[in-house]
């Protein structure tokens, strides 16, 4: 024990700095983390209030790639750090990661590729964790964004990954705020005047009952189609950007109650169909 003892002393003035050192990087990268946390959570302050579910949309995604890259740019420092505090000499590891970079960038150009898309759909605020998109032929919510990747799930919870290099056009369902539209089907003989007002009537009670889901007066736009199957009218209403289809669902029932109510047949008798339309 003594003999061990007298072999580690000699030691200690060259250990404790190098482990000093050691830990100081361990502190500033863990601070460093937690300052790039609370400066994203920080831009709810920066925002009007009508913005915060965005901003809170774009924080999360900005965290979780922020922290990702800030924890492997972190480990890398610190395998570094301590190949040199150990002794080792780094300099041709250095250089023949160097080289070996190179190599890889030009084997890896769809790689590079995603990278640098999904750099600017982040930084262009293009869609953001929890968005509903369409991404070519796949829709979905948006669970998860990195750099190289975007994931969708859909309603039947199907996970679709997309290389962020393959984005090309990008159909946004959920920015800032919707449009909920509602065509309605009614018989050729019916009074239009009629109908028209009673669109307005639930239109206009929908909106007093649903303040903070439906952002305006409902409109009657008029006549959308005429053909044999009968008068085709069309009615919009601005919604939240995630309240469009809780909206229309509860427009379709009031209209279909109160048609009924007011006696207004939708189609020909004689094609015994009911029809109320919602449109995105």
């Amino acid at each position: 024990m003594l003999q061990l003892l007298r072999n580690i002393i000699p030691l200690v003035p060259k250990i404790v700095p190098s482990a000093v050192r050691i830990g100081t990087i361990l502190v500033f990268g863990y601070v460093t983390l937690r300052l790039i946390d609370s400066a994203l959570n920080r831009l709810r302050s920066l925002v009007p209030a009508a913005d915060i579910a965005r901003v809170e949309q774009r924080t999360e995604t900005l965290r979780h790639i922020i922290r990702s890259i800030s924890r492997i740019s972190l480990i890398l420092v610190l395998a570094l750090t301590i190949s040199s505090e150990l002794g080792y000499n780094i300099g041709p590891v250095l250089a023949s990661a160097g080289i070996a970079g190179l190599a890889v960038g030009f084997g890896a150009q769809s790689l590079v590729k995603d990278i640098i898309s999904g750099f600017f759909i982040l930084s262009e605020d293009q869609f953001s964790i929890g968005d509903v998109v369409k991404i070519g032929d796949f829709s979905g919510v948006v669970e998860r964004m990195t750099l190289r990747v975007t994931i969708l799930r859909n309603l039947e919870g199907q996970v679709y990954i997309v290389p962020n290099g393959n984005i090309q056009h990008v159909t946004v369902m959920t920015k800032e705020w919707a449009r909920a539209v509602l065509d309605v089907t009614v018989s050729h003989k019916q009074e239009l005047s009629k109908v028209f007002d009673t669109l307005k009537a639930v239109g206009a009670q929908l909106a007093r009952d649903w303040p903070d889901r439906v952002l305006d007066q409902p409109a009657v736009l008029g006549i959308e189609k005429l053909d044999d199957s009968g008068v085709t009218i069309r009615s919009i209403v601005k919604t939240p950007a995630f309240k469009k289809d809780d909206v229309l669902r509860e427009w379709r029932r009031r209209v279909k109650e109160e048609f009924g109510r007011a006696a207004i047949v939708f189609t020909d008798k004689s094609s015994q169909e009911v029809k109320v339309v919602g449109r995105d």
